[in-house]
């Protein structure tokens, strides 16, 4: 009976040391650089700041999880959410000392890397973000519920993501009854699966977070282009009130989305806000490790963080009055473009749209089938015949030539050929199919104009060797037609 008492003391002892050792590696264990900026920002319980920073602010985390942090104050607390994870930490001070937890129950990653976090009240909120290959356009919430993040039921997805390679910009306003969050060049993959080469919508949205329905504003401006085509490291990135705050080539702007203007601030302001900025940025002597801004109220914080470790600060006023409000430009044109308006349209009415397009559809295959029937004299039909082959560019009339030849031969004509023909031989592979589908097109749509012949001239096939490439060939219908045309 001892000995069994003695084996129980030794096991109970060997479980209590494994859950300790266990919880000690999941203990974040800070540096001095990271205690001093939770400190800093700890030490204002009043205020609200988001702040993104790189790796070198690591918070005791394996680097190969996350791509940048972003840090958002709340009050009296301090949240930081590693992007590229959905994990979250909470950091505050309890009986005067600083405590730094994990609070989610996030098990997946890897979604959200270069995302947005901010708060709109008491929810914080992530949108957008790379992750699998997909650029992420919904918007999500952490909930305290259930300790995750649950997906926000809006009308659409705005897809965008947020690094220094990219001028997508997001401004939120909750000081207001009815939040607003605002993107501007949001990003997407225009030619996804094939290529993941991201492009602008070179467009404004807004999302009422209420309502949860985001809305197009506009296309924005050339000259709100010029000022966010410039990136840097040490760009600032503020949320006041109405106002998103920024700095380009160390001239400091002002951006209202909602009145739809853009300025500087005086030339007094600017000099003021330029000097402190070079004051803490141009004396680096020792290297930049890390260099950011953020606010607290009105006091605007310049922060570098030197290959030392070291961080150090300027801090000084941040003054609203002194906003240019005389010299100010238009961030996008009210107007929306066709697509979206077609979309918005679309979108309400899309039941009674498709029934619309398929009438239709059928009203053309009708129409096609009594054209069709119609004969046309043969002396007329030579006339549309000449009439089709001297609207035909000398390109397009080797392209047509070199078919009939394949033809007689009984081959099909390589792309090789045809991007000879065209001139596209030294271009890349989606310029090649796009100008050889392009020709092809505008000869088909040419024969059919001229000559009112219902079918196309050419038959456009899949290649058995690579989907999604095409073949080309004449329509045998047309073959004497062809030749008759080639030996006049």
């Amino acid at each position: 009976m001892i000995v069994c008492k003695k084996r129980f003391i030794g096991l109970s002892f060997l479980l209590i040391l494994t859950i300790t050792v266990q919880a000690q590696k999941e203990i974040n264990l800070l540096k001095k650089h990271e205690i001093r900026l939770l400190t800093l920002l700890l030490s204002d319980s009043i205020n609200n700041t988001t702040i993104t920073v790189n790796n070198a602010f690591n918070f005791g985390l394996d680097n190969e999880l996350f791509t940048n942090s972003t840090i958002i104050k709340k009050g009296k607390e301090v949240y930081i959410q590693p992007l590229g994870t959905g994990r979250l930490y909470i950091s505050k001070y309890i009986n005067g000392k600083l405590s730094f937890d994990r609070i989610d129950r996030t098990i997946h990653s890897g979604v959200n890397f270069f995302a947005q976090n901010f708060f709109i009240k008491d929810t914080l909120y992530q949108l957008g973000g790379l992750g699998f290959w997909q650029i992420r356009g919904i918007l999500n919430y952490y909930s305290k519920n259930t300790n995750q993040w649950e997906l926000v039921q809006a009308n659409r997805s705005v897809q965008t993501y947020f690094d220094n390679q990219k001028d997508a910009v997001l401004h939120f306003d909750d000081q207001r009854t009815d939040p607003k969050v605002f993107v501007s060049n949001s990003y997407y993959y225009p030619n996804y699966p094939s290529s993941f080469e991201s492009a602008a919508t070179d467009s404004c949205y807004v999302l009422d977070i209420n309502t949860r329905t985001w809305s197009a504003l506009g296309k924005v401006t050339e000259d709100y282009k010029k000022i966010f085509d410039i990136k840097h490291s040490h760009e600032m990135d503020l949320h006041v009130k109405n106002l998103y705050i920024t700095q380009s080539q160390l001239d400091f702007y002002w951006v209202d989305f909602e009145k739809n203007k853009i300025g500087t601030f005086n030339s007094k302001e600017n000099n003021r806000l330029r000097e402190n900025w070079l004051s803490l940025y141009n004396s680096d002597k020792r290297g930049l490790q890390s260099g950011f801004q953020f606010n607290l109220g009105n006091d605007l914080y310049f922060v570098k963080l030197d290959k030392e470790y070291e961080l150090s600060w300027v801090k000084t006023k941040l003054n609203l009055e002194e906003i240019n409000i005389n010299n100010t430009t238009k961030i996008y044109t009210t107007r929306a473009s066709f697509i979206e308006i077609f979309i918005g349209i679309y979108n309400q009415h899309k039941s009674i749209i498709i029934v619309i397009l398929l009438l239709l559809f059928i009203g053309i295959i009708i129409r096609s089938n009594i054209f069709k029937s119609k004969r046309i004299p043969k002396e007329v039909v030579t006339i549309l015949y000449d009439n089709f082959f001297n609207a035909l560019t000398i390109i397009e009339k080797e392209l047509i030539e070199a078919l009939y030849q394949s033809h007689l031969r009984g081959e099909e004509l390589s792309t090789k050929t045809i991007n000879k023909i065209i001139g596209v031989q030294q271009k890349d592979t989606l310029t090649q199919n796009k100008s050889r589908s392009d020709h092809f097109i505008k000869i088909n749509q040419k024969f059919k104009m001229s000559t009112q012949n219902a079918e196309s001239l050419f038959i456009k096939t899949r290649d058995s060797g690579d989907k999604r490439q095409y073949n080309y060939s004449l329509n045998p219908i047309y073959i004497q037609a062809i030749e008759k045309l080639l030996k006049d």
